[in-house]
């Protein structure tokens, strides 16, 4: 009986080198292995996730790999990947982590700890489903991202209760039609406008103007200026390592 323990133990600590060489090591909050994010894009996400570990001690890890080989599936490879990283603060937990296999077509959510109150799991998948795929469908994977960041960031500011600015969340094309003609003509709701502007001698017109200029973007209060990005960094400082956070299998995943 003993021999076969020892056996078994052996066999296991054989395979730990395995499992530990195909994790990579972090470059920073964006860690793009695969070369899908253009570096405007990753330059972006960069200044939203460096503002938010300043200013909250939250950390946002961007992944893309081209497999979870050995692991079984991205859960499992997303968890191995927290433990090795430890993505947010030690004394919080409060690391997220957004993964992309390519070879799998999975995407993943990875919540820490200390936020699974502020993004569960059903959070995490209609961030995934609303903003990250319909972009990753259409091959635009720096957009779906950056959505996926600016959201998580949202929530982690919502969390915090600080002031992150107004951030623009790009829309998906697949969500245009809904929004204005594609065809050049005139705009759905303009004509609902004019129609409520001529009938109600405008009474009932600015204030659904008011309404209809708040829609469409999520905002989060001061420090990033009313036009997003803009062109420049907006972070400050620059990447010193992840925290020493701890994940429980909190988030959701995907497959595009």
């Amino acid at each position: 009986m003993m021999r076969k323990i020892f056996v078994l133990f052996t066999l296991l600590v054989g395979l730990s080198p395995l499992f530990a060489q195909s994790l990579p090591d972090y470059t920073g909050f964006v860690n793009d292995y695969v070369d899908l994010i253009d570096r405007e894009t990753e330059a972006q996400i960069e200044s939203v996730a460096n503002r938010v570990q300043r200013l909250t001690g939250a950390e946002i890890a961007v992944v893309t790999v081209d497999s979870i080989e050995p692991y079984g599936s991205i859960e499992e490879y997303s968890i191995a990947l927290s433990e090795k990283w430890k993505v947010g603060a030690e004394d919080e937990d409060n690391g997220v982590i957004l993964l992309v296999s390519m070879q799998e077509r999975s995407v993943r959510i990875e919540v820490g700890y200390g936020l699974e109150g502020a993004i569960p799991d059903g959070r995490a998948g209609e961030i995934l489903d609303t903003l990250m795929l319909p972009y990753f469908r259409e091959g635009d994977f720096g957009s779906g991202f950056l959505a996926g960041t600016i959201e998580v960031a949202g929530e982690i500011a919502d969390e915090y209760d600080v002031d992150l600015g107004d951030l623009n969340v790009p829309v998906p094309t697949s969500g245009r039609s809904s929004r204005s003609s594609d065809d050049g003509g005139i705009p759905g709701g303009l004509i609902f406008f004019l129609i409520l502007f001529f009938l109600g001698g405008g009474r009932f017109f600015w204030p659904l103007m008011f309404l209809g200029s708040i829609t469409g973007r999520r905002h989060y209060r001061g420090g990033f200026g009313s036009s997003g990005f803009g062109g420049g960094s907006f972070g400050g400082g620059s990447f010193g390592g992840f925290g020493g956070g701890s994940f429980g299998g909190g988030g959701a995943s995907r497959g595009f």
